[in-house]
């Protein structure tokens, strides 16, 4: 009865054990998504800068061309 009460309370610990592990991993994953999506926003801004001085540099191509 003793080793049942024993492997019951060390079934117990490493249940609890795994539990913050998991919800730390979670912590820590959630942290890197959000790291990931200000980067793409960052990306996304700076893209649509790129397209509009694109677009500003060809139509000061096309006037030049013009003249």
């Amino acid at each position: 009865m003793k080793l049942l009460m024993k492997f019951l309370v060390l079934v117990f610990v490493f249940g609890l054990a795994s539990c913050r592990d998991t919800n730390k991993e979670e912590e820590e994953t959630k942290a890197v998504v959000e790291q990931i999506e200000a980067v793409e926003a960052e990306v996304e801004s700076i893209s649509a800068e790129l397209e509009e001085s694109e677009s500003e540099v060809e139509n000061a191509l096309k006037e030049l061309d013009s003249i």
